[in-house]
């Protein structure tokens, strides 16, 4: 069986009936914690939230939802919080009829809300007749933390860091996770995502002098690797660590690890799409570039950038360009580097100092060494051409 005939399922965002809008983080990451677990399963196609969430807040039928999202169930459901105590109503809705298949309620207190996780999940995957192997079997329960007050602060920072990755974003999902971590430091999945914030400051140089922060994201990556040996989330992040220290073929191993323990995760394979291209692999980059998009057919933008990385490495310049012109109509300004040094490696050097003059205009503190200094490549000679490129159309050099 294909991952195109597994049994398909898309997660709404839950309602908050709350009356307090503070809810709205807590209705989200209950929606988002479900979707993460039913990832984890190779028999079961579930839609990234990048996808489903792009329905919140908005009345739509499910029918016309499940079209457009390529999918046969859909679950929706709403939370309804006053102090201690939590409804949580699900159901599950056949997309072709709009028919409910099962629908349940829950009335419970704060403290079984990962119990509640763990019921619907399961009655999902024997609803959805999902084959399990036994790995998989315990998989199927929530694992990020079992404190209430940890997980509150989780779903908070996660609200965060589901907007663009900017450093004000991601700098306001820290605290958060730091708070969390500290209630539950046995946490393997807030170890590497707090791993993964460090690893983008490494990267681009938000917080941290480049080696502290390096320094940082590697103990995460391997606290929450010794603390869980099947985290997806840790092997993402050790893999962009690993990228980052120039250990190449670690880094490509882990995230296939990733992708294997996750298979229904398109953040997972997006990112081993850019870690494999990176690390010299750009044909196996493409292959989970093009499985994200698959499993988030309402992408985020970067995952254009992830694509177009992966084809232009591989030579496929024309490819390349289309995926960077997507990102770019999304995301006003982004991609335009990546674009001058297409059409320069594809011998339109015309249309590279026109995107040249365009990005200046956006961006007019740009120098070729800066941009060059969050770039990674195992053949560093690809680099130095990339470089001659950017130089050739006219853009500053820099320090």
């Amino acid at each position: 069986m294909t991952r195109e005939d597994l049994p398909t399922i898309a997660v709404m965002p839950f309602s908050n009936l709350s009356g307090d809008p503070e809810q709205e983080f807590f209705a989200d990451g209950l929606a988002e914690d479900i979707i993460t677990t039913l990832s984890k399963l190779s028999g079961l196609r579930v839609i990234a939230r990048n996808s489903s969430f792009i329905y919140n807040g908005r009345v739509a039928d499910v029918r016309n939802v499940a079209k457009q999202l390529g999918v046969r169930h859909v679950l929706e459901g709403s939370v309804r919080r006053s102090g201690s105590r939590i409804r949580i109503s699900v159901q599950l809705i056949d997309g072709r009829s709009g028919s409910p298949i099962w629908a349940e309620r829950y009335d419970r207190t704060i403290a079984d809300i990962f119990a509640v996780q763990d019921e619907i999940t399961l009655v999902l995957a024997t609803e959805l007749q999902v084959s399990l192997t036994e790995g998989e079997q315990a998989r199927l329960q929530y694992t990020t933390t079992s404190n209430v007050e940890a997980w509150t602060q989780w779903v908070q920072g996660l609200s965060y860091y589901r907007q663009a990755v900017t450093k004000e974003n991601c700098g306001r999902a820290l605290p958060h996770w730091e708070k969390a971590l500290a209630l539950d430091p046995g946490s393997a999945a807030l170890n590497g995502m707090l791993g993964l914030l460090h690893y983008v400051d490494a990267r681009f140089g938000w917080w941290d002098a480049r080696e502290t922060a390096l320094r940082k994201a590697r103990s995460y990556a391997d606290k929450a690797l010794e603390l869980d040996s099947e985290s997806a989330v840790a092997f993402t992040t050790s893999s962009l660590v690993l990228l980052l220290e120039g250990r190449f073929d670690e880094a490509a191993a882990h995230a296939r690890k990733a992708v294997e323990l996750a298979p229904g995760s398109a953040d997972a394979a997006s990112f081993a799409s850019f870690v494999c291209a990176s690390a010299g692999l750009p044909e196996k980059a493409i292959v989970y570039s093009e499985r994200a998009t698959k499993l988030s057919p309402k992408y985020p933008e970067y995952y254009l950038g992830h694509l177009g990385h992966a084809y232009r490495l591989a030579g496929h310049f024309e490819n390349a360009i289309a995926a960077f012109k997507a990102y770019e109509a999304r995301n006003p300004g982004f991609s335009l580097v990546d674009l001058v040094i297409a059409y320069c490696q594809s011998g339109r050097p015309d249309l590279a100092e026109q995107t040249a003059k365009r990005l200046l205009s956006r961006h007019s503190d740009f120098t070729i060494r800066r941009w060059a200094s969050t770039q990674i490549r195992r053949d560093p000679t690809q680099l130095e051409v990339e470089e001659a490129a950017l130089r050739s159309s006219g853009l500053p050099p820099g320090d």
